[in-house]
């Protein structure tokens, strides 16, 4: 199994996060707020924020989500700290956390600590252990794999073209990227494959390259008949 921060296209917008793990814009700047969740970039620029989150990060929001129910703010915050430590022993199919309850000067204090891989408890000095919470990690790594996949199918319009103002001087491109259809063309005219256009460029889809050509077909087409 891969890292949680293996996830080679790892890059989130605060909106992606929001999408991908079933919670508001509110909520996410709660936690942000209160240090419960963190962003890895995270600056002002203008009059508003940029953030953007690591799948590590995505991972620890979905986490901080699926424990809402569980347990209070407070060691959801604790839990998802634990989390982002043991980030080096990843990756595991799951992580069981217990919750170590002390009281001082009349108030309880909770601890969270981690069960190893070799089945024994972190030790602590003082208190109970009164909960143990066990996160399912391979879980929620692959689902979020899998919805951030399809949020970004959807978000780049596979198997379309398009003309965006300012790019490649405005000429017709692959929609959400920079590759013009004029390329795939060219490649195509070449007698490369399909898949040989794919492996020149790894990032494209077949309905991609197969939308490019039709697009030089029509405009190709077009400019005969008005020659």
């Amino acid at each position: 199994m891969r890292s949680v921060n293996s996830f080679n296209d790892g890059v989130f917008s605060s909106q992606q996060v929001i999408r991908l793990a079933g919670i508001t814009k509110r909520r996410l700047d709660y936690w942000i707020d209160k240090g419960i969740v963190t962003a890895d970039i995270d600056r002002a620029e203008g009059r508003g924020r940029v953030r953007l989150f690591s799948f590590a990060n995505l991972v620890e929001v979905r986490v901080a989500a699926w424990l809402r129910d569980k347990v209070s703010l407070q060691l959801i915050g604790k839990i998802v700290s634990r989390l982002r430590s043991e980030d080096a022993r990843l990756p595991l199919a799951e992580l069981t956390f217990g919750v170590v309850e002390d009281t001082v000067r009349g108030r309880p204090r909770h601890q969270v600590v981690v069960l190893g891989e070799d089945g024994v408890w972190e030790e602590w000095r003082t208190g109970q252990k009164i909960m143990e919470i066990t996160v399912p990690l391979k879980t929620f790594a692959e689902k979020l794999r899998q919805s951030a996949e399809a949020d970004r199918r959807r978000s780049r319009r596979v198997g379309k073209t398009e003309k965006r103002r300012g790019v490649l001087g405005s000429a017709e491109v692959v929609a959400g990227t920079r590759v013009p259809t004029s390329a795939i063309w060219s490649l195509h005219e070449a007698g490369y494959s399909l898949q040989r256009i794919l492996d020149s460029y790894p990032g494209l889809e077949p309905a991609d390259v197969k939308a490019a050509i039709r697009a030089e077909e029509h405009r190709r087409s077009k400019r005969a008949r008005a020659g």
